[in-house]
Formats: C-alpha cells, sequence, structure tokens
C-alpha cells in the first residue's frame, strides 16, 4: 500500500462533480483499466454508470481531454488517448495519481489482502445494505448482462459494482482498501474480459453474490465473493503467465 493512504480518494474530496468524475477517469486511466484506443461508452450511458448528469460527464471529459489523454469528436465514439507523454505530464499537474502503486505488489499478496478485506465488506453489505442499493445493483447486472461482447463497458461496471458493495460495508477504511486492490493487475484483466466466456462467467457470478445480499445472509455472501475473487485470480494469473 502507499505511505499516503488513501491519498488519491482524499484529495478529491471537496471538488465539485465533474472534477471527481474526471479524477476517477483518469484513475482508470493510469491503471490501465482503459487503454489507448478504448471507445468510452455515450455521455448518457457513464452518466447512468456514475449516477451522475449527462452535463457533468460532459464538464469531466472536456477536463480529460485538456490533459490530452482522450479525443472528444462530435458525432464519433470518444476514445482514451494514453500517451506516455501525457501520463507523465498529468501525474506532474495531479500528483496524487502518482500514489497508484498497488502493481507493486505480487499477485498473491494482493488476493489473499482482497480476500480478507472483501470477505468482510460482503459480510457486512449483507446487513447493511438497502432496498435502493439493491435497486442500483440491479440495474448495474441488467446492463452487465448486455455486455458480453464489451470489455471496457463491462469493466466500468464491474468496478462500479464491487464499489457499491463496499459503500454498504459502512466502513471507510475497508472501502478504501478494496478499491486500492481492485486496481492491481487491470491490464491483465483486460486481456482476460476479451476470451469467449470470461465477462459471462463474472456476469453469473455477480448474481450469485446479489442474491446473498438480496437475502440478508452474511455467510452466503461471504461465500458467493470469495468465490469470485478466486475465480479472478486464477483467470488473472493465467493472463499473466501468457504475457511472459
Amino acid at each position: 500500500m502507499t505511505t499516503q493512504l488513501f491519498a488519491f480518494e482524499q484529495a478529491l474530496k471537496n471538488k465539485t462533480k465533474k472534477e471527481v468524475l474526471a479524477g476517477k477517469l483518469l484513475e482508470m486511466i493510469f491503471t490501465g483499466l482503459l487503454r489507448d484506443g478504448d471507445e468510452l461508452p455515450s455521455e448518457r450511458e457513464l452518466g447512468t454508470l456514475f449516477g451522475v448528469s449527462r452535463e457533468t460527464v460532459r464538464g469531466a471529459l472536456g477536463l480529460i481531454a485538456a490533459y490530452g489523454l482522450i479525443q472528444v469528436s462530435h458525432g464519433a465514439k470518444t476514445r482514451v488517448k494514453r500517451d506516455e507523454r501525457q501520463l507523465q505530464r498529468c501525474s506532474e499537474l495531479i500528483p496524487e495519481l502518482g500514489n497508484l502503486e498497488i502493481n507493486n505488489y505480487d499477485i498473491e499478496t494482493v488476493f489473499d489482502s482482497r480476500k480478507v478485506v472483501e470477505a468482510a465488506i460482503a459480510r457486512k453489505a449483507a446487513l447493511y445494505i438497502d432496498a435502493a442499493g439493491l435497486k442500483e445493483m440491479q440495474v448495474l447486472l441488467n446492463q452487465q448482462k448486455e455486455l458480453f461482447n464489451q470489455p471496457v463497458y463491462f469493466q466500468l461496471s464491474d468496478k462500479r459494482f464491487h464499489k457499491l458493495i463496499a459503500e454498504y460495508s459502512r466502513n471507510d477504511i475497508l472501502l478504501a482498501y478494496s478499491e486500492e486492490l481492485y486496481a492491481y493487475g487491470l491490464n491483465f484483466r483486460r486481456a482476460v474480459m476479451v476470451k469467449e466466456g470470461s465477462i459471462e462467467r463474472s456476469y453469473h457470478e455477480h448474481v450469485m453474490i446479489y442474491d446473498a445480499l438480496k437475502a440478508k445472509d452474511p455467510d452466503q455472501a461471504e461465500k458467493a465473493m470469495l468465490n469470485h475473487l478466486h475465480s479472478v485470480y486464477i483467470t488473472t494469473v493465467e493472463a499473466m503467465d501468457e504475457a511472459e
């Protein structure tokens, strides 16, 4: 973990909605979740995904475009421009992005940590999640069911899915740890997501987590989360081995 614990998240506080959203999208670009040439979902889809207005999305994209990290064209999809020189310039202007160091750890260390943190999150979320949270999860699942061939959009939705569960743990430390751990190996996760059946498998694992949370069953929620994390671990290791 970084010595400046959760510095990136803390730096986003007290900013406008468009600045917060821009920061989150920049984090995804820096960690490799979003790659050079990726097409972003539409403004409407991003607004739905992050729970903000299209105006907020448009403003956030404008801020990122000013750093030269996306290309916004009228009548065409917005594309990521993940240029190393621009990334360096952006990190100099926004120092908190330089604190995203989770990829310096080995995969066993990270996933051992994820199992501890997210098992606790799942148990607590099963106790605290309410009708509004379950409804938002269902919306995300409905999206994911249509995204089996859209890895970029699915990963954005996947990130929101895991964060939503963590938010219902009612524990800010667990939430912050889970977000930092999620960033590990995202470049390899992209390699996994393009494989046939991978997104569909993750979707069905998400459904099992949702069902356990809806049933208010902490034991089953923990089991479903650990099963999902084991699947993510195995496929990530396989992608890493193939890349060697």
